[in-house]
């Protein structure tokens, strides 16, 4: 009966030993895969950086191989697609961007409120009939506070 004790405790050290041998080659195992991927995403930035290079020399009108220029030419159509959906975004919330210093503004304002850039403003109809708040001492319009001209007429507000 001892004899059967000892395999058995001989058996269950080397189930032990081979449990930590195995979960030993796991962890390295583990490690050397962080390594692989952290070369892999290094691998990718390198790439991006390949094509970011090669877009700028596209965009600059030198020659790049013939794959690159079709694929940059796919990059500067979806950029354009874009830039026209952002134009729908800016419509659908009724603001444009001043083009003198960038500001958002209402699309109804004849004068950027922030610098005073005239741009022709969109008509829209407003209910007669609200409470007005601050008003331009030119024209009478209504205006913000905080604003250095008036949206309407481009006076300076006091």
């Amino acid at each position: 009966m001892a004899g059967k004790f000892k395999d058995f405790g001989k058996k269950l050290g080397d189930a032990a030993k081979n449990t930590a041998k195995k979960a030993e080659e796991s962890i390295e195992t583990g490690k050397f895969k962080g390594k692989i991927r952290e070369q892999e995403n290094e691998i990718e930035k390198l790439k991006m950086q390949i094509g970011e290079a090669a877009y700028a020399m596209f965009l600059e009108g030198k020659e790049v191989f013939p794959e690159a220029a079709e694929l940059c030419g796919s990059i500067s159509a979806a950029k354009e697609l874009i830039k026209e959906h952002e134009e729908k975004i800016m419509e659908l919330r009724h603001i444009r961007i001043c083009s003198s210093c960038g500001e958002e503004v209402e699309d109804t304002v004849a004068f950027c409120p922030k610098c005073g850039n005239k741009f022709e403003p969109k008509a829209v109809e407003e209910p007669e009939d609200e409470a007005k708040g601050n008003v331009c001492a030119s024209c009478g319009a209504e205006i913000e506070d905080g604003v250095a001209f008036c949206p309407s007429c481009g006076a300076k507000v006091g």
